[in-house]
């Protein structure tokens, strides 16, 4: 298992590299009309202040007005990347304990018992939608804005303000969106 000082030092490299995506809005898929609306700060993993700009939407079909893109091994909202909740859970998996595990990251013992209930979940929810068993963590890809999104309507569906789409029901057409159904 790759040292922890190591993984933090890889993420945020890859974090860094990977700041520019193509932009869309990851509700309804516009790519052409929108507009830069601010920014906000987020640290790196090893603690370096990045910025991520904010969008706004300009489709008048969209519920969702504004959002940002996150460069890949950035999670909405948790703090951790998936690579490093996926590390602690195999560190607890494989028998150590949490005051092991604590020490190892120089984290806390609450932060700790956090992150590995969330990514059983993470887990879970990713072999059951994606039906695979390994996880975007170190591959950053074209994936990984839409990966955000799932994860985002499956884990924090109340920040979106509606009920989350089930997995491919909407197909966007000449950037109109289009119920799968129909």
């Amino acid at each position: 298992m790759p040292q922890w000082n190591s993984l933090i030092t890889v993420l945020s490299e890859i974090t860094r590299e990977n700041c520019e995506a193509l932009v869309c809005c990851p509700h309804c898929g516009n790519c052409h009309t929108y507009i830069k609306w601010g920014f906000y700060s987020r640290y790196l993993f090893n603690d370096e202040l990045i910025y991520i700009q904010r969008f706004r939407c300009d489709n008048d079909l969209c519920p969702r007005k504004t959002f940002s893109i996150l460069p890949h091994a950035l999670l909405p909202i948790i703090r951790a990347s998936l690579c490093m909740l996926m590390y602690v859970l195999t560190m607890y998996e494989q028998g150590e304990t949490i005051a092991k595990i604590t020490r190892h990251t120089g984290s806390n013992w609450p932060r700790m018992q956090r992150w590995i209930k969330k990514a059983l979940r993470i887990r879970d929810w990713f072999r059951q939608e994606y039906d695979i068993r390994s996880s975007p963590c170190l591959s950053p890809g074209k994936f990984w804005t839409s990966f955000t999104r799932d994860f985002s309507w499956a884990f924090y569906p109340e920040r979106l303000g509606k009920k989350a789409p089930t997995q491919n029901i909407y197909i966007i057409k000449s950037g109109i969106l289009l119920n799968d159904s129909s």
